[in-house]
């Protein structure tokens, strides 16, 4: 009876010790800060990978390609401009978790047929919709502002409307890159109607995002 007793007491003391090594392992939350945990599921966790009031500064280099004028006699594929080289600094701040707001200075140079320089310098507002899938991104974005043509001794500003679409890979929570398109419409009015123009050129640059 003393024998059947122990065994009794030995079974409840190590009851909760038993029951605990055959409970299912529940998953930790990632430490503070810790935004994007290696091999995490999102769902798991329940964070979202952008929050809003997430800031980026965002600077790019490439190449930028004149595709064709559309004046009074319609589209003129001869710009008369050869291929050029292009860069930008921004930044943008997260509104909610995928539409954010910002502001970019931009600046294009090409060569012309005739050995000279055209040169640019947009500044733009920009809004921007981040489409988001595991550690990729890809921002939808439209800028409008204006931008300041120079060609030999002749200085025009007008405005300029900018669509881009991107594709950026998270390296890390601080830092992204990746390779965006854009495409510039330049429209120039003149007082004399026949002088206007409508520029398009696109722009191919890769980007380096610093995330804050």
């Amino acid at each position: 009876m003393k024998r059947l007793i122990y065994c009794v007491i030995l079974v409840f003391a190590f009851l909760p010790t038993i029951t605990a090594q055959t409970e299912p392992s529940k998953p930790q939350a990632p430490a503070p800060g810790d935004e994007y945990p290696t091999g995490s599921d999102d769902d798991t966790y329940g964070f979202q990978p952008i929050r809003k009031g997430d800031q980026y500064i965002r600077v790019g280099v490439g190449i930028e390609v004149p595709l064709f004028n559309i004046g009074p006699g319609g589209i003129e594929t001869d710009t008369n401009m050869f291929l050029g080289g292009t860069g930008l600094i921004g930044y943008s701040r997260f509104l909610t978790s995928r539409i954010s707001l910002g502001g970019e200075l931009a600046f294009a140079f090409n060569s012309t047929l005739g050995q000279n320089m055209y040169l640019s310098l947009p500044l733009t507002l920009k809004g921007t919709y981040e489409f988001v899938m595991r550690d990729f991104r890809f921002p939808l974005s439209v800028s409008v502002g204006g931008v300041l043509h120079s060609y030999r001794s002749r200085h025009f500003y007008g405005p300029i409307l900018k669509p881009e679409v991107g594709a950026y890979y998270q390296y890390s929570p601080e830092w992204s890159f990746g390779l965006v398109t854009a495409w510039n419409v330049l429209p120039q009015w003149y007082d004399n109607s026949s002088d206007n123009r409508v520029g398009n050129m696109l722009d191919v640059t890769m980007n380096l995002r610093y995330h804050f």
